[in-house]
């Protein structure tokens, strides 16, 4: 037999095919059972409530329930494996809705038109507000909004720390243009040592991982060092601000980290969090690129490259972001463009799969992509000859007569 499900703010009903009522869920007016359970048909969860509703159908004698509401005839069908039917034109449904406050009045709810309209409103907002939050703290814009953040951090930690050599090279120019290269080193040195004349081989050898001979070299320009000598304490302060910055940008790479495993496995497991995050909000979210052909995920940040390309007819770009990736950056120039294509396929599909929720097959896709990229080296042991272009003279068409 068939029973037909209508589900409104004031309850769930069934009712046979004579309109008969056989079973009522009664929300009771609470605002906050009605909302929890849209939230759970949202998030594809089944309430216990609304199971024991249909198994109390089911045991009547029913055993096919048909629906108007899309959401809730897919869970029945597939979570609870019921036989459904969906019909979102239904003329049996349609006249229930059409006489809901008839029906109400049936199971001794007694509500006016505008009572109902007030407390659909009500709800609606309620649902919608809560769309809209689960939206923005989805993990795909949390995403895209910390790896914006690092490369903001990034950028400015080199910019401070050019103007920190600038400025302590006033007292130790030595220091700042010949011996360190790491912006972090230096700005660990300057904080924690401040004055050249505490570059002595004790504090390095305490402070700081160095060999002997770059102790001896910074001992060395220390003591003949021609700078200037002025309070070093906002210059040691600014250090420390940036020191600072870096350890922040090392805590949002591991919470990017975090956020990446969760939410795109595979692609993490393929090409890393940071270029991974770097594609995702370059492509406007996961969906995004999962749905992106891999030729464009190739060329993923070299937008304007492409565009020069197409108006001038310049070289054309191998790679956008992908490049960054270790594997292609380090391998032989002729190699990347072929690599680059591979690589940009497997995370077309890993994207995909994160996308859809699938199973990880993240650490088969490296592998395969290693073999790949071992058997390009391979065939292609050696640079392309380079050819020189062909200057073919196109004749004149004959002017017919």
């Amino acid at each position: 037999m068939k029973s037909y499900i209508a589900d409104t703010l004031c309850g769930i009903f069934a009712f046979d095919e004579s309109g008969n009522i056989l079973n009522f869920i009664d929300f009771e007016d609470d605002k906050q059972k009605i909302i929890q359970f849209y939230e759970a048909i949202n998030e594809g969860i089944i309430q216990s409530v609304f199971e024991d509703f249909l198994l109390e159908l089911k045991n009547s004698g029913f055993d096919e329930f048909i629906f108007d509401n899309k959401d809730l005839h897919t869970l029945t069908s597939q979570t609870l494996g019921y036989k459904t039917e969906l019909k979102s034109i239904s003329l049996e449904l349609k006249d229930f809705r059409l006489n809901l406050l008839i029906q109400l009045k049936k199971v001794g709810i007694i509500k006016t038109k505008d009572e109902i309209l007030a407390q659909y409103k009500e709800i609606n907002e309620e649902l919608s507000k809560k769309k809209v939050s689960l939206a923005s703290g989805h993990s795909d814009n949390m995403i895209i909004q910390i790896i914006s953040i690092l490369d903001v951090i990034k950028k400015s930690i080199s910019l401070l720390s050019s103007h920190l050599r600038e400025w302590y090279g006033l007292h130790f120019p030595e220091l700042t243009d010949k011996v360190i290269d790491d912006n972090m080193l230096l700005a660990k040195m300057i904080s924690t040592l401040g004055a050249r004349e505490k570059f002595t081989y004790e504090n390095l050898r305490k402070n700081f991982e160095l060999s002997d001979n770059k102790i001896n070299i910074l001992q060395e320009y220390a003591s003949n060092s021609m700078g200037a000598n002025f309070n070093l304490k906002l210059v040691q302060d600014y250090a420390s601000q940036i020191l600072s910055l870096d350890s922040y940008s090392q805590d949002l790479e591991e919470r990017l980290t975090v956020l990446m495993t969760k939410s795109a496995p595979n692609i993490n497991a393929i090409i890393g969090s940071l270029i991974g995050a770097k594609l995702i909000a370059k492509a406007g979210g996961l969906r995004k690129l999962a749905f992106m052909p891999a030729s464009r995920i190739q060329l993923l940040g070299a937008e304007k490259a492409l565009y020069r390309f197409l108006k001038t007819g310049e070289k054309r770009p191998k790679h956008g972001l992908i490049f960054q990736w270790n594997q292609i950056r380090g391998s032989k120039y002729y190699h990347r463009g072929k690599i680059a294509r591979v690589v940009a396929g497997k995370i077309g599909i890993a994207a995909k799969v994160d996308n859809f929720n699938g199973d990880f097959i993240g650490d088969e896709l490296a592998r395969i992509l290693e073999l790949k990229i071992k058997e390009i080296e391979e065939k292609y042991p050696n640079p392309p000859k380079k050819t020189e272009p062909v200057n073919v003279r196109k004749s004149k068409p004959k002017k017919r007569r």
